[in-house]
């Protein structure tokens, strides 16, 4: 197949070497993890990327996949005049993992965990930016909770809600998902000495490539991907199962 690969950025490392053993031919395009600060830009940036892959380059693409789980829902509403491949993830913490399951193993009893990893210290934690500092990024808004109170109530309501809801309290402890094979720049270390310098609790966990790879690969399992027809577009479910479907109606 020839398949076209637009990736957020946080998975980098992992996704250049996936994309260099795959048995077909994939072009890859990044978009910069922090544009997710700002979900309906990143929802028109992809869908934009999508559109250009098919009108603009004269590519004849297979297929079009997404390196993105729901995300704040970003992909909501995205479209494709081929298959659109995406898996069924709520955001990267769980393609880190590896798999759903491997996500609730590690986090099911708490879904707002603190966490980093790799791809994630190195894009969003720029110089003179801490993680527990006022400029970090704000995990919540791609957790199932709040995109719940999205859909019932519209963004600028579910915010309202969300802050009532959550005042802000420092937590003791943090994850970082470890991937053995790609912690070459240090990310671990640093990560661990700001968690030492805040006073808190570094807890590790083994992440895996298993999603992103059968992703690339071509082998998406409809548990674990969602396939939308050409001409459909990506919904949220909202759930730790499904996680996506695409509309019946065009």
């Amino acid at each position: 197949m020839f398949i076209k690969f637009i990736c957020c950025d946080v998975f980098a490392r992992i996704a250049c070497e996936l994309v260099s053993r795959s048995p077909h031919i994939v072009d890859l395009e990044f978009i910069p993890m922090l544009a997710h600060q700002e979900p309906k830009k990143l929802n028109r940036l992809i869908q934009e990327k999508i559109d250009q892959s098919l009108n603009d380059s004269g590519r004849k693409y297979d297929a079009v996949i997404l390196g993105f789980g729901l995300c704040g829902n970003s992909v909501v509403g995205l479209s494709c005049a081929v298959p659109l491949v995406i898996p069924r993830a709520h955001d990267c913490c769980t393609i880190h993992m590896g798999s759903k399951e491997g996500f609730i193993a590690s986090f099911g009893n708490q879904l707002s965990a603190r966490w980093c990893s790799t791809g994630y210290y190195e894009r969003a934690h720029v110089p003179n930016s801490g993680y527990f500092g006022p400029d970090q990024l704000e995990n919540y808004k791609t957790s199932v909770e709040y995109m719940k109170l999205v859909d019932q109530y519209g963004e600028e309501d579910a915010d309202f809600i969300w802050e009532t809801m959550h005042p802000k309290i420092e937590t003791n402890e943090a994850y970082y998902i470890r991937i053995e094979g790609y912690e070459h720049s240090g990310a671990y270390e640093g990560f661990q000495s700001k968690i030492a310098e805040a006073g808190k609790e570094l807890i590790t966990v083994r992440g895996d490539t298993a999603m992103l790879k059968a992703l690339v690969d071509g082998e998406w399992d409809e548990a674990v991907f969602l396939t939308v027809p050409p001409g459909k577009k990506i919904e949220g479910v909202y759930d730790m199962d499904q996680v996506v479907k695409y509309a019946d109606g065009e």
